[in-house]
């Protein structure tokens, strides 16, 4: 059996952490779950932080929220309920009750599964991941967090202590998951849609981001510019689904076909803007 180490503190998760290298980060523990019951990772050392109340912080002000990577789901789903629509409408469709009692935010960025649910939200948001390590803390935008499939800048030896989204009255946003079932399955295409307008309606700011259909969760920042300065009219979603369906070069797998995460990329935003744009 592999070795198990429990701090209460930052510090003692950092220092247990060089004592250890090898050593992996667990939050939630849902994952590893999955994997234990399978027979793997029982001769793997793990650090849990279920038991540090510094990252079971969630602040909220006027400007922003920060959530701390241990916060439960549970809590997020229960404490921001109203603030963060995209938040809103995905979290009831993520896995079900008992494991979002247990999922973490910082679990959710820490595994960077390009299908994980509210990683397009935090791209949508324009969240900051603030990270932390043996050298101290650094705050890293959400756009250069994700580098590579499964593959993060946060460094082995840091830790993601708390993410922060800005809250912006003007925005507009929402969040989509397909899957064959509606509920605990996991997603085909994730999206999380964001924008604002100019007093003469046309987009002054605008997020479209994905999971499920590249190798990361990402922004599809070639629609985003052609958007910039326009208004969300018939003609422009038609021009903005026929870009966003060809943006992208998800894989056939089980789940679904890439044609269909493709036409779904661009029905989405279509959706998006008649249910919350018109």
């Amino acid at each position: 059996m592999g070795a198990f180490h429990s701090p209460t503190s930052l510090g003692a998760a950092l220092q247990f952490k060089r004592d250890w290298p090898q050593a992996e980060w667990i939050a939630g523990g849902t994952d590893l779950g999955v994997e234990l019951s399978r027979g793997r990772g029982r001769d793997r050392a793990f650090i849990a932080l279920d038991r540090i109340v510094e990252l079971q912080e969630l602040v909220i002000s006027a400007s922003a929220v920060r959530i701390g990577a241990g916060v439960s789901l549970s809590r997020i789903e229960r404490e921001l309920h109203g603030l963060f629509p995209a938040l809103d409408g995905m979290l009831p469709w993520f896995a079900a009750r008992q494991v979002r009692n247990r999922a973490t935010l910082g679990g959710n960025l820490g595994s960077a599964s390009p299908i994980g649910d509210l990683l397009p939200i935090l791209l949508a948001l324009d969240a900051t991941v603030h990270l932390r390590g043996p050298d101290g803390a650094r705050d890293l935008p959400i756009d250069a967090f994700f580098l590579d499939y499964r593959k993060t800048a946060r460094r082995a030896d840091e830790l993601v202590e708390a993410v922060t989204l800005p809250r912006r009255a003007a925005r507009i946003e929402a969040a989509y998951k397909v899957a064959k079932r509606q509920t605990d399955d996991i997603s085909i295409v994730a999206a999380a849609f964001a924008v604002e307008f100019d007093e003469l309606q046309r987009v002054a700011q605008v997020r479209l981001a994905y999971g499920g259909v590249a190798a990361i969760p990402r922004r599809a920042r070639v629609v985003e510019d052609f958007l910039l300065g326009r208004r969300l009219d018939s003609d422009t979603v038609a021009q903005a689904e026929a870009l966003l369906q060809s943006g992208f070069a998800p894989l056939d797998d089980h789940r679904a076909s890439a044609e269909y995460r493709r036409a779904l990329c661009g029905t989405l935003f279509a959706r998006f803007v008649a249910e919350r744009c018109a």
